[in-house]
């Protein structure tokens, strides 16, 4: 009994290493792909919703540069990761040539499910579009908040403020 426990014991350890070193050269295999894959997602996310009509996307340090068929800009999107109620909220602001949102994307959320991740739908985000430096991002006030979710709202109102104010300090 004790000799088939030793077996067993012994069989599943060599069972585990060999899944264990199959998972770890899948990993390794995988990585860039992965991460290349990660990137394309980004810049179509930017292109449809964040900076449209754009061509091509131009990537710099702090931002990414929307560009038509013969290389001129159109518009400018930032990537910004405001507090939330829940943590992060990574997303993504187009703003056009004259200063103004384009569009707002969020890439990743987790707010508490059915009030903050409602943060990511379209009817909520598109309050944004047209607004500028100098517009009011209150939630409750200058923005219609998401019932029950006021600091999700507010964080999101942030990161669009942010993104605008980037946008004022420098670009190409």
């Amino acid at each position: 009994m004790i000799k088939d426990m030793i077996k067993l014991s012994i069989f599943l350890m060599i069972a585990c290493a060999i899944s264990a070193a199959v998972l770890s050269i899948t990993y390794v295999a995988t990585r860039g792909r992965i991460e290349m894959q990660k990137k394309i997602e980004l810049n179509l996310a930017l292109a449809k919703e964040c900076i449209s009509g754009s061509c091509s996307i131009e990537e710099k340090k702090d931002r990414f540069i929307g560009l038509d068929n013969k290389g001129n800009p159109m518009g400018y999107a930032y990537r910004v990761s405001p507090q939330g109620y829940d943590g992060a909220i990574d997303m993504i602001v187009g703003i056009d040539l004259n200063g103004r949102v384009a569009g707002v994307k969020i890439l990743s959320i987790h707010e508490t499910p059915g009030l903050g991740m409602r943060a990511s739908e379209a009817s909520f985000l598109k309050q944004f579009t047209g607004k500028t430096v100098a517009s009011p991002l209150k939630a409750k006030k200058d923005i219609d908040a998401i019932s029950g979710a006021t600091i999700t709202s507010q964080a999101v109102s942030d990161g669009v403020k942010q993104a605008l104010i980037m946008f004022r300090n420098g670009h190409d």
